[in-house]
């Protein structure tokens, strides 16, 4: 997976991945984490405002759409209890 935050562009494979800018986030916070796992938390601070509702769904839908478009083999991975990681 390649990323250029400054085109906001996302690849696999060199095939283009067209991704919300929350997916985009998302990815880009996982991938930065370096293997670390990331907590719905941590995401939801980091991707969403300040606004956003700590007991939403919205960041496990959005992992889930992510891991749609990203294709096979799977490359973020739960952790129970604590997170997500890539």
């Amino acid at each position: 997976i390649t990323l250029d935050p400054s085109r906001q562009e996302a690849s696999r494979e060199g095939v283009p991945l067209h991704l919300t800018n929350k997916e985009f986030g998302v990815l880009e916070v996982l991938m930065a984490a370096d293997g670390r796992v990331v907590s719905a938390e941590e995401l939801l601070e980091r991707v969403w405002d300040e606004n956003a509702d700590p007991f939403t769904t919205v960041v496990r839908v959005t992992v889930g759409t992510l891991r749609k478009k990203l294709g096979e083999p799977a490359v973020i991975s739960t952790v129970v209890g604590k997170g997500y990681r890539i």
